[in-house]
């Protein structure tokens, strides 16, 4: 009877073990599916790092078409090696997603677009993406100067309103007289906001025409100055797509990208017209 059961105990542990010995081996972890999106890519390009997630999202747009499409983030680089490391990774990651679309990088004057069908009537925008380092502001980082990128995105509307938008963003639809710029004037392009007096007019203009007591800004900027100041005040009135503001502010650089309000002199009270397109919403 011992024999016996412990001939089964053994037949049992012996089996056991062939059982485990012939079991398939647990499934690969699945691969991460691939970021088509290169505003998602970015933003796990800006998680990766501490000093790059230690930034903060800036030049928010309340309006269409930048609060449907642009997104620009800025933090201060632990070093001007730090700031070209990133610039490099950066572009490089643009590249990459812009051929996992299959598409290619045209370098226009706003910065590089992703298209695909390059060059032909065909020609169709994906995203636009620039990134730029600006030691200006030492004295706001101490170790390296800011670094921005800026994106330009959207996969979740129809094709037809995103071109819209992205011409409306900078994006220059393909013709014989569209001018290419070179990689190395992309990076040297000026790290300022675009003034907007060229821009077509969009619903942020419309409003501006359309709401006497709103606070709003111009930013101007000459050659030979470094920063350029923001003109801040009240609409007083509007007539014929010209806009007269009671400006109570002066502020250093361009508020939509300046990492602080600095203020600068300033008359009590000055009066400035202008085109309803030289202005912008801001707090």
């Amino acid at each position: 009877m011992h024999n016996t059961l412990f001939t089964r105990v053994s037949l049992a542990a012996i089996i056991a073990v062939l059982t485990g010995c012939s079991s398939p081996p647990p499934p690969p972890a699945p691969k991460p599916a691939p970021d088509y999106s290169f505003k998602t890519a970015a933003n796990k390009f800006i998680a990766a790092d501490s000093t790059r997630k230690s930034g903060v999202v800036v030049d928010k747009g309340m309006f269409y078409p930048k609060e449907t499409f642009s997104y620009s983030y800025r933090y201060c680089s632990n070093s001007a090696q730090q700031a070209q490391q990133d610039i490099v990774q950066f572009n490089q990651l643009a590249t990459e997603t812009c051929n996992l679309n299959k598409g290619s990088m045209v370098n226009l004057d706003t910065g590089t677009w992703c298209v695909q069908h390059p060059n032909t009537e065909q020609e169709t925008p994906l995203f636009a993406a620039r990134i730029s380092s600006i030691d200006l502001w030492a004295d706001i980082c101490a170790n390296g100067p800011f670094v921005t990128m800026r994106i330009i995105e959207n996969r979740d509307i129809p094709q037809s309103a995103w071109i819209d938008g992205a011409a409306l963003l900078g994006y220059q639809p393909y013709s014989v007289h569209r001018t290419l710029m070179s990689t190395k004037a992309i990076e040297s392009l000026d790290d300022a906001t675009p003034p907007p007096t060229e821009e077509a007019w969009t619903e942020e203009t419309t409003f501006i025409a359309t709401h006497v007591g709103e606070t709003v800004c111009m930013y101007k900027k000459a050659k030979d100055e470094a920063y350029g100041v923001t003109y801040k005040g009240t609409i007083e009135s509007v007539k014929d797509g010209r806009v007269r503001v009671l400006v109570t502010h002066k502020i250093k650089g361009d508020v939509r990208i300046a990492p602080i309000s600095t203020p600068l002199p300033w008359h009590k009270k000055a009066i400035i017209e202008a085109d309803a397109k030289s202005w912008f919403i801001c707090q």
